[in-house]
């Protein structure tokens, strides 16, 4: 059997996407343009590794007829799926585009309910997969759940010799370190959080990261000086996404995440490729409308158009 990365998304989200003229407190805004998709860090990524073709199957926690949305989108999309069905129900985000600045609103939702059983079946379910190279465990977490208890499902992945890549958001990433992940991928905030500090420019930002490389073989951090860094045990790197017009962020960051897990599945031990493949992958999503994301033809093609360069910065160590 086909060995596989199985896609963990704790609180997944229909994302709910549209375009006003003009966004006005206290006024009525009549939405077009909407698009209905499946969202949460994990699953984004999945469908990008779907549409790269990477063997993947997204789970979490779904529930109600949002949740029955939800994988029906997936389903729709060829996304495969194993979800563990709750009795609350899964919650729904909204991002709006205003027509006349190109500014973005965007709502995030807390989220059910998770109760001890229904954190038990998502361990079942793990144990029950066989053939799993990579655990990928992305977004933030329902109201019930915890890192510890995600920390157990990566003891449980590194035992067996499963590679983990987390993107969370950084308060739950101090916790998942210990985990020792494959890959992590905070923005600047996220690493803000994660680290404690203030940090803002490559140079302090990939000293920061040095702290880490111990348990974190690849730390990338996206949204430094207008691009993204990655910090590996032998070099960093940097880049910038190509010029394009944006037309909306939802889901870049997710894009770029599935683009290098996929890179890591085909055992690419090349940094700087990684990067580039993420970065390329970001400027596809970038270059779509609400939520949709770009295709496989599309990050071929901006992968073309990217380039990443290695950093010199005084390592730590």
């Amino acid at each position: 059997m086909i060995h596989f990365i199985l896609a963990i998304t704790p609180n997944p989200a229909l994302d709910l996407g549209g375009v006003v003229d003009n966004l006005k407190p206290n006024e009525k805004s009549y939405v077009h343009d909407e698009t209905r998709s499946p969202g949460g860090n994990a699953i984004n990524a999945a469908r990008i590794l779907t549409r790269l073709k990477i063997p993947v199957i997204a789970t979490g926690f779904l529930g109600g007829s949002t949740g029955e949305e939800i994988k029906g989108l997936l389903d729709f999309e060829g996304v495969k799926n194993k979800f563990v069905k709750i009795k609350g129900h899964s919650r729904i985000c909204v991002s709006v585009s205003n027509k006349e600045n190109h500014k973005q609103t965007r709502l995030t939702f807390p989220g059910p309910q998770i109760t001890h059983q229904e954190k038990e079946n998502l361990f079942r379910l793990l144990k029950n997969q066989k053939n799993i190279s990579f655990i990928l465990i992305g977004g933030s977490f329902p109201q019930g759940m915890q890192a510890i208890d995600v920390l157990a499902l990566m003891s449980f992945a590194k035992a067996r010799n499963i590679k983990c890549i987390v993107d969370c958001p950084g308060n739950i990433l101090r916790t998942l370190i210990a985990g020792g992940p494959t890959l992590i991928k905070p923005n600047l905030t996220e690493f803000q959080d994660l680290t404690q500090s203030r940090v803002t420019s490559m140079r302090s930002v990939c000293i920061q990261a040095q702290k880490f490389l111990e348990e974190v073989p690849y730390i990338c951090v996206s949204s430094v000086e207008g691009g993204a860094l990655l910090v590996t045990r032998d070099n960093s790197y940097f880049g910038h996404i190509p010029k394009i017009k944006i037309r909306s962020t939802v889901g870049a960051g997710d894009s770029m995440l599935g683009a290098m897990s996929a890179q890591l599945y085909k055992n690419n031990t090349s940094a700087d490729d990684i990067l580039r493949w993420g970065l390329a992958s970001a400027t596809a999503s970038l270059a779509q409308p609400g939520t949709a994301f770009g295709s496989a033809k599309e990050i071929k093609h901006f992968y073309k158009m990217t380039t990443v360069k290695k950093i010199k910065i005084r390592n730590l160590n």
